[in-house]
């Protein structure tokens, strides 16, 4: 191993941690001197300890996830923020419910449905000398409309 790339706990401080921090970092994920140098000093492979003192120690904790608020009360108070944004929203009728929501799409549907239903019919009686076959080309067009319709809707 090259001897530059093993380095003591003074040169480990280059990392801007102090030699307690570091070796409790190393410590924790178990890793130990590769070497020792003068005076039995402990030397460390820079390149295996590096990625360990660079990355910010991960807490570990019994805490609930705050979604990057800083305490639970900045979360509590978020969540108690945009409730009474909703029901505000509610109350000016600038939100709908699910179920008036649902009824709406429900309603277009069946306006889709019927129109599939009645306008090849409607085409028919308008031009009675409509042929067959530009008929069925109408058709084909208004079922693939239809189609690109019920797309939008379902997405």
């Amino acid at each position: 191993m090259n001897e530059k790339r093993l380095w003591n706990l003074s040169e480990l401080e280059a990392f801007g941690l102090n030699r307690a921090t570091i070796r409790k970092r190393l410590k924790a994920v178990g890793i130990e001197p590769v070497a020792t140098g003068r005076s039995n000093t402990p030397l460390y492979d820079v390149i295996q300890v590096a990625p360990h003192l660079c990355q910010r120690p991960i807490k570990e904790t019994d805490a609930p996830d705050l979604m990057g608020f800083k305490t639970a009360a900045e979360l509590r108070a978020y969540i108690q923020a945009e409730r009474e944004k909703r029901g505000l929203g509610e109350d000016c009728k600038d939100l709908i419910t699910r179920e008036d929501y649902e009824n709406e799409i429900a309603t277009c549907i069946a306006a889709i449905k019927k129109f599939a239903s009645t306008a090849i019919t409607r085409v028919e009686s308008a031009i009675p000398n409509a042929t067959g076959e530009q008929l069925e080309s109408l058709e084909a067009l208004y079922n693939f409309d239809l189609k690109a319709v019920s797309h939008e809707i379902s997405v």
